[in-house]
Formats: structure tokens, C-alpha cells, sequence
């Protein structure tokens, strides 16, 4: 009888025993537990790229602004009109023509939680302005007294914008985490802040980081 019409037992599929399903589900689990840190760090450093761009765009604006105010920044906060210098650098409080930031996305950096809010309040941003020799080395300056980039002798060596949770920021004495959010930067990309130098490059702090303390600062001042 030819082979094709034998008659046997029909073949069945073999089945996963439950050890072979939890082996599978094991191995899977420990995959991903190895996966997950790359992803994060890949997405942490995405991030941090995408922020130092837009404080690059940031840093244009200011040069612009200044440019065109004899060497002036804005002010970081302006106590008769209740702006900040992100406001003055949008254009005031209508968005007037001549804005030097036309998208106000760009001062959200892609780690904060925050959305921007430019307008009324409340006023959220991703970056705060640097105004350290605000306060030193006289008890209290007029927050009206121009911000003049011709004052400082070592631009490389300013921080002016940070990632930071409060748009105006007026020490960097001791910048921990639990500081005022007034008196520090915030340490988002894996524990670092991106920092806008004056000289338009980026460096990275972490908390605790006190090379930029008022005294230090004011002896580039002239």
C-alpha cells in the first residue's frame, strides 16, 4: 500500500509546559530590566540636546536685544510692569511688533513639566535669568538699574539663562536642591542643569555646584 494512504495516528501540536512559559516570561522580563536604562538615557540625552538648542535661540534673542538697547539686557523682572525678561523679549505684554522671540515654546525646555504662559499668569517658563549683581556687593539695587553686558569683563564665565522652575534667579551661592527656587538652577538632565553662558556657549552644573557665587561673579564686574 502506498506510503500516502496509511492510516496513523494524527500528529498533534506539542504544547508550552507552564516551566517553559515562565522561562520565556523571565527571560523577557530580564530583557527589558537591560533595555530600559538605554531607552532613558538615550531619551534623557535627546532632551538635553533639544534644550541647549533653544537656549541657544534664547542667547540670539538676547544679543539682538542688546544690540539694539546700547549693550542692555532685559530686565529680569520689571517691578512697574510686572514682566519678566522673557515678556520684554516677546514683545512686552501684547506681543508688539519687533519681538525678539516670536514662539513661545522655545522657553520650555523639553524636562520641565510646565507649559508656556506668557502673558497672564500663571507665568510658566522653563528658564530662569541670572541677576546676581542685582544684590551684591551693595545690600539692594534698583531692579529699575540696567542689566549693561559691557559691565562684565569674562562673558565665558557668566551664566545668564538656566533650567530653571522660577524665570528670574538672583544667587547661585549655594544651588541645592532644596534651595529657594530663586537662588538656583534645576538639575533635570540626569542630574545636571543646562547653562547659557554670556559668551553664548553651554556648560552643565549640578546641585551643589558653587563656582558661580555672588562674590566670584562680581570680581568680573567692573
Amino acid at each position: 500500500m502506498p506510503r500516502r494512504f496509511r492510516k496513523g495516528r494524527p500528529r498533534t501540536a506539542r504544547a508550552f509546559s507552564m516551566v517553559e512559559m515562565l522561562v520565556v516570561m523571565v527571560i523577557a522580563v530580564i530583557l527589558v530590566a537591560l533595555l530600559l536604562p538605554a531607552l532613558w538615557r538615550l531619551q534623557a540625552g535627546a532632551q538635553s540636546a533639544k534644550c541647549q538648542s533653544l537656549l541657544r535661540q534664547i542667547g540670539v534673542a538676547l544679543t539682538t536685544y542688546s544690540a539694539d538697547h546700547e549693550g542692555a539686557l532685559p530686565k529680569v523682572y520689571d517691578s512697574k510692569t510686572q514682566l519678566f525678561w522673557f515678556h520684554q523679549l516677546m514683545g512686552g505684554a501684547t506681543g508688539s511688533d519687533g519681538a525678539y522671540l516670536n514662539w513661545r515654546q522655545v522657553l520650555i525646555c523639553p524636562g520641565s513639566k510646565g507649559r508656556a504662559s506668557m502673558f497672564t499668569p500663571p507665568r510658566v517658563v522653563g528658564y530662569g535669568m541670572l541677576d546676581a549683581y542685582l544684590w551684591y556687593p551693595t545690600t539692594h539695587r534698583s531692579q529699575e538699574e540696567p542689566r549693561l553686558m559691557l559691565k562684565i569683563r569674562k562673558l565665558a564665565e557668566w551664566p545668564l539663562i538656566m533650567d530653571a522652575n522660577y524665570p528670574a534667579v538672583y544667587s547661585l551661592d549655594n544651588p541645592v536642591e532644596g534651595a529657594a527656587t530663586d537662588s538656583r538652577f534645576d538639575a533635570r538632565h540626569n542630574h545636571c542643569a543646562n547653562i547659557l553662558m554670556a559668551d553664548g556657549h553651554i556648560e552643565q552644573a549640578a546641585y551643589g555646584d558653587k563656582q558661580w557665587n555672588q562674590g566670584n561673579l562680581n570680581k568680573n564686574i567692573q
